[in-house]
């Protein structure tokens, strides 16, 4: 848990979500193509501007499939890309990004990891979601999991086309009633497994922008998408030059 699933957190944040409801095996199939679901569930995350909700992810190791390790917390989420994951447990930490910059931040070690937000960003994994779910199918294998789905539910799975270190397979569940995504379950090329779903999810007309604003805590360090510690002249001029961007 010292470092959050990017790549599933960027797919969560592009979309609204309510809490996943198990499907009854071998219930019947949904009448509608896999064409018409991603149409409708792309024409609901599109109306959505901005959402909070209460999350919980569970990752677990190909290299210890007993253990699992369970975090939750709240995020909120504001068009056009900006998020805010803040860890309750198992220990206190926030991931945020914003038009400029991602960053986590943990505490408990005094730190604030920054990342290149624009790579971030530009995978094509996070573009389709971001740009238009319906472009799924340019990048990914997209299939119906029969067996799983149900008249209340589709569950696609997905393969990239592409080899992808940080996706092997994907898999999507589709509330047919709202047409929302209720869970996200991706798997690495190592068999690294990463579930999220989230509770009480809201509506909302925006967020408060500085949730998405980068405060260094005093004593805190700030180490560069390298791994180097920056200089706290450097961390001034970063501060000064992001301020002068959001206008403060």
């Amino acid at each position: 848990m010292k470092r959050i699933a990017f790549v599933t957190l960027v797919l969560l944040a592009a979309m609204g979500m309510t809490l996943f409801k198990p499907t009854p095996v071998g219930a019947e199939a949904p009448s509608l193509s896999i064409n018409d679901i991603l149409r409708k569930t792309e024409a609901q995350y599109q109306k959505i501007q901005a959402f909070t909700a209460n999350f919980r992810q569970v990752t677990s190791s190909s290299a210890a499939s007993s253990m699992a390790t369970e975090a939750h917390g709240k995020l909120y989420y504001q068009k056009p890309r900006q998020m805010h994951w803040a860890y309750e447990a198992p220990e206190k930490q926030v991931f945020i990004a914003n038009h400029q910059l991602a960053w986590l931040h943990i505490p408990s070690e005094k730190q604030i990891s920054l990342f290149d937000a624009k790579a971030f960003f530009s995978s094509p994994l996070a573009q389709t979601f971001f740009d238009g779910i319906i472009e799924l199918r340019s990048h990914f294998d997209v299939s119906l999991d029969e067996q799983l789905s149900s008249r209340d539910v589709a569950v696609l799975n997905l393969l990239p086309r592409k080899e992808d270190p940080n996706i092997r397979t994907l898999s999507l569940t589709v509330d047919l009633t709202n047409f929302r995504i209720i869970t996200i379950e991706s798997t690495d090329a190592l068999g690294n497994t990463n579930r999220v779903t989230l509770e009480g999810q809201t509506s909302l007309p925006r967020v408060d922008p500085d949730l998405f604003h980068l405060n260094i805590p005093p004593g805190t360090t700030l180490v560069d998408p390298e791994g180097r510690e920056i200089p706290p002249s450097d961390v001034d001029r970063l501060r000064q030059k992001l301020h002068s961007r959001q206008g403060t």
